[in-house]
């Protein structure tokens, strides 16, 4: 048998399987059939698209100019992102890409850096040397600020004067600097500006941190110099309000489980010193001394003398007879003890910023009842109440009464916002559609599929088919699904009653076989084919498609 006999009998076998086939089941194949095709062709093109991955991130708009015009100009394909700052390109070309790039030397970042010395001009005054030096150490610095995570671009001006040959007329430069955050709503931290302000003394000849100014995009000032005068800053404030929102914090939390969320509102005024004093004090204690140095010194005196006048005798050897001789003696002691008395030295440096003084106001809301009329009556808090709360706040913020802390507890009702308001029917079921309005929706239409299209399909493949264009009488109006199945309960209900009418014939001594036996009418006959062809379905199918072939035969 040839290839065209082959293929001739399996288009005649497609045709015959088709022209038996119901409806319901062509449009099921034909449905799953296209369905497979544009799963088959969505993969294939999910297959064979090219893998695209970053060449660049976060690029300048001036840097991805230079990008894209040099993949234009080696061909090859690209995507942007990000708003452009991110470019994509084929995977096999990210490598190759980057190392001709970076080869060529174009990515620079945002601004004017000291590139602009690269290409030497002859002719060039002092002035525009020293103006092209400003504009390029303004950009590196730009291009480095950008750089921290939470910053997206930055602009740096400085001002630099010239060189004088005096002392006296030296003006120190000055830099301003202004940045754009990633997130608008957030906050740089005290560090990363620190940072900024350590990069831009280091990098410019002469600036100190008295003359650098950080502003964000918004106008927030980061950092300020100090006022001179004053010796406040920024850092002063800062922590004045961040003590400030952590007692009111800590007031809140401590509250608002006893009276209810927004039941309070608590403020605090801090008075902060923030003078640095340095306290010297020498304590001697009298009682408590010892030895440290002691001197002692001992003298003793003799002599003799002559009390008569005239010449003395050289051969005098002792006393005359007289008793004109007299004799002396004398002794001398003295001392000197010297003691240590005990001495302690303190050092006191005071603490910058302490409290010297709190102020603390709390509002409190009362209670509300229902009257026998169903409005809400305003009931205000007893005076005990208020002490407790007050005592509570007291403990809380660290009340000093030798500073002069004071404590203000005030009852009020806080309008008719705060009042309690019952749900009608309408918000409740609102309410309960909005809770529960998706999982029932979703329930619905899962049902509506099961019901249109999952149960007539499933009965179309297992009850019995119809043959097209036959109408069975009394079914004219049902679908076709729910015409065949009402068919098959006919066929059914014919077959049962078949077998009963069998068994009564047995059981009277007639035939009770399956041949045409004169007493049964046409209704029985019919139902003895239905009940053979039902328990033969594959050979009933076989006789009809050959009484069929002969039909057309014929």
């Amino acid at each position: 048998m040839s290839m065209n006999a082959h293929v001739q009998t399996a288009v005649d076998k497609t045709r015959d399987v088709w022209s038996r086939l119901g409806k319901v089941q062509r449009i099921a194949i034909v449905g799953v059939t296209a369905l497979l095709f544009a799963i088959f062709a969505a993969f294939m093109l999910w297959i064979t698209r090219p893998d695209y991955r970053p060449l660049y991130t976060k690029l300048s708009p001036e840097d991805a100019n230079r990008v894209v015009n040099m993949l234009q100009t080696e061909k090859v394909s690209y995507r942007l992102e990000d708003n452009g700052s991110t470019v994509l390109v084929p995977a096999d070309s990210v490598y190759d890409m980057r190392i001709k790039i970076a080869g060529e030397g174009n990515l620079v970042g945002q601004g004017i850096g000291f590139e602009i010395f690269d290409a030497v001009q002859m002719g060039q005054t002092e002035f525009v040397q020293r103006i092209n030096y400003q504009r390029a150490l303004q950009g590196e610095l730009a291009r480095t600020i950008s750089e921290f995570p939470n910053v997206d671009s930055a602009r740096v001006h400085l001002v630099i004067p010239q060189r004088s040959l005096f002392i006296e007329e030296q003006q120190s430069p000055s830099a301003s600097v202004v940045v754009r955050l990633v997130d608008p709503s957030a906050k740089m931290s005290p560090r990363e500006i620190k940072g900024m302000v350590n990069l831009m003394t280091m990098a410019v000849e002469g600036l100190d941190e008295g003359h650098v100014s950080i502003t964000d995009s918004n106008g927030k000032v980061l950092f300020a110099p100090e006022d001179e005068t004053t010796g406040l800053n920024n850092a002063h404030l800062e922590y004045r309000l961040k003590l400030e929102s952590s007692l009111e914090q800590r007031i809140n939390e401590l509250l608002s489980p006893v009276l209810g969320p927004g039941k309070m509102i608590a403020k605090v005024n801090a008075t902060l010193d923030y003078s640095q004093r340095t306290i010297r004090r020498e304590i001697y204690d009298p009682d408590t001394s010892v030895v440290r140095s002691e001197q002692r010194s001992e003298e003793q005196q003799t002599g003799r003398a002559n009390l008569e006048g005239g010449s003395t005798d050289v051969n005098f050897r002792g006393d005359g007879l007289g008793g004109s001789l007299s004799s002396q003696e004398g002794n001398r002691e003295s001392r000197t003890i010297n003691y240590e008395i005990n001495k302690e030295e303190h050092t006191i440096v005071g603490q910058m910023g302490e409290i010297t003084r709190l102020t603390v106001a709390v509002a409190v809301d009362g209670t509300y009842t229902k009257t026998a009329e169903g409005s809400w009556e305003y009931t205000p808090r007893s005076e005990q109440e208020l002490e407790q709360i007050r005592q509570l706040v007291a403990n809380a913020v660290g009340f000093s009464a030798e500073r002069g802390d004071t404590i203000e507890v005030s009852n009020m009702a806080f309008g008719e916002s705060d009042i309690p308001v019952e749900p009608n029917a309408a918000e409740l079921l609102a309410q309960f559609a909005e809770r529960m309005g998706r999982p029932l929706l979703i329930a619905f239409i899962s049902f509506l599929f099961l019901m249109l299209v999952v149960r007539p399909l499933v009965l179309a493949l297992v009850r019995p088919k119809v043959e097209a264009g036959e109408v069975v009488e009394g079914l004219e109006g049902l679908p076709a699904a729910e015409e065949q199945y009402a068919l098959y309960e006919a066929q059914e209900q014919e077959a049962r009653a078949a077998e009963e009418n069998a068994k009564a014939l047995a059981e009277s001594g007639e035939d009770g076989g399956y041949g045409l036996e004169s007493g049964l009418s046409l209704d029985d006959i019919k139902a003895r084919a239905l009940q053979l062809a039902e328990r033969n379905i594959e050979q009933t199918v076989f006789v009809i498609r050959s009484w069929m072939k002969e039909g057309v035969k014929n």
